[in-house]
Order: C-alpha cells, then structure tokens, then sequence
C-alpha cells in the first residue's frame, strides 16, 4: 500500500491527490467477496450452526435490560439506510465547506458508499433469512428479510474506513482507528442483542465492507484527480495533475514548443554546406586548364 501523498511529501507546491491502494487491488477485494458469500451460502445450508447461533440469541434474549435496550435501539435507528445516508452526505458537506478539502470529500463519498455497496451485494447473493425465535422476538421492527451479512456493522466499518484513509495526519487517522473500531464492535454487539442479526453476520461484515472500501480507493484514485482538473478544485497541500489523457495529448505540443525554441545541433555548418558543396561540385573547365599548359611550355 502507498502513503497518502497530500501530508507526507514536503514539496511546498503540493502534490498530487491519492489514496492509500492494495497492491492486487482487484484480485484481493474479489477473493474476498466470493469467498465470503460462499461461506455464507454454507451457513444457509448448515442446520446445524444456525440453531446454535438461534440458541444464542435466545439466551440474550431473556436476560434484557432497559439500558441495553435502549442503546441497542438507538444503534439500530442510528445506522438504518436513511440515517446512513444523511450521515455520508453530512461528512462531504463538512469536509467541503468547513475544511475547505472538496477532493477529501469526494474521496470519502466513494469510499464509504463502496464498502456499504459490497455488503449490500453480498446480502443479496447469499439470502440467509433473519434469525427466528423460540421464545422471544426481536428488540424492535426489523426491515428486509435478509441477514448475512450485516448492513448497519458494514455501514459502521466503511464509514470509519473511510475517514480513516482521507484523514489529514498519522495521529488523525489512528484515533479514527481506535474510537471507530469501538464504535463498530458496539454496532455489532447491538445488532446481536437486539436479535436481528446472528453472530457470524456481524463478523462477515467487517472483510466485505473493507474490500468494498479498497475498490473504492482504486476508483477514487482515477475519477478525484480528473474532477479536480475538470472543476479547478483547490486544495491545501494538492496540486490536481491532468488527467492520463490530458497528459498524452499535451506530449507532443511540448515537444514541437521545445523544438522550436532550442536551436538543434550543426545548425551553423548546415547554412554553410550547400556553398562547399557547390565549389566542389563546379563543372571542370578543360580549355582553361589546356591554356595554362601552353602559357608554360612557351
């Protein structure tokens, strides 16, 4: 993986916008995603670990309290599509206006919108049923019919992923880290406590949405700097580069302004040339020559 380059070159003109990128970045994040929903697709198949997760959440169940209600409800309304939405337009309008850091905004966006994408097609791809119950039933209304894997535990892993990768500084992006991480273990923990989710939904979330969050990484890397040249976006610390075609194209009218401005080697003996090359190139006069000859033997 490369290094943010807007904070860590020390060139005072800037440098050029981009985010830290797998190496394989297409191959990983898509082993990832297959293998994932291939386990899922085993669990929808596996009697037999479900009804262990089921006698799980049964427990919980039956050992609830009003403060752990209470905050497993707000987590679920916190996270819910609508909310996450407003929460990922929310961050572009602060980046934006506040920070003034419009290609960090639009960076985030595709990032967080990437890693929720991928858990949302791995939901579709494997459709485990939500968790059903004996003797209980879920803490609040619970929305769509699938659960493998979790929606609001890959909303919470792509939004902090997110941050984490455009933040300003080193020490920034290891608090978002360290506080995110514990956010999203919170999430987590509440969505299987309030019985919506079994415990390996929670956990299948986390690799889907961080490979969700790469690809967008790979993405935001060619379409940030070309909306930046496109719109003359200014950022401190990032000097927006033209895009790969821009840059194809502006080759050759360097290459002709060079050459007309640099004079080009032998320039001076070229003017010269054609006057040697004509005196020795002069028809031979014979009878000039012939006359000479007879001046002398007189």
């Amino acid at each position: 993986m490369t290094n943010p380059a807007q904070y860590t070159s020390p060139s005072p003109g800037g440098s050029p916008w981009q985010l830290p990128q797998l190496r394989h970045r297409v191959a990983v994040p898509l082993v990832t995603v297959l293998l994932t929903a291939t386990i899922g697709r085993l669990l929808v198949l596996s009697p037999q670990v479900t009804d262990g997760e089921t006698a799980l959440l049964e427990g919980l169940s039956q050992h609830r309290n009003v403060l752990l209600d209470t905050l497993a409800t707000a987590v679920t309304f916190a996270l819910s599509n609508g909310a996450v939405v407003l929460i990922v337009a929310a961050v572009i309008g602060w980046l934006t206006v506040v920070r003034r850091r419009p290609l960090d905004a639009t960076g985030f966006g595709i990032l967080a919108l990437a890693g929720w994408g991928a858990v949302g097609l791995v939901k579709v791809l494997v459709e485990r049923p939500r968790p059903t119950f004996l003797t209980g039933d879920p803490l609040s209304p619970v929305t769509g019919s699938l659960s493998f894997p979790s929606s609001h535990t890959g909303a919470a892993v792509a939004i902090v992923l997110a941050l984490s990768l455009v933040a300003s500084s080193r020490r920034a992006r290891r608090n978002l880290l360290l506080w995110g991480g514990l956010t999203t273990a919170l999430v987590a923990a509440a969505r299987v406590y309030s019985g919506a989710h079994y415990p390996l939904d929670v956990l299948a979330a986390l690799p889907v949405a961080a490979a969700g969050v790469m690809v967008g990484a790979s993405v935001a890397n060619t379409v940030v700097p070309a909306l930046a040249f496109g719109f003359s976006w200014q950022q401190a610390g990032v000097t927006p580069r033209l895009p790969a075609t821009a840059r194809t194209a502006a080759r050759p009218a360097v290459a002709t302004a060079r050459a007309g401005a640099e004079p080009q080697r032998g320039t001076r003996y070229t003017e010269q040339q054609p006057v040697v090359t004509a005196a020795r190139t002069a028809p031979y006069d014979a009878s000039a020559h012939t006359g000479h000859r007879s001046d002398r033997a007189a």
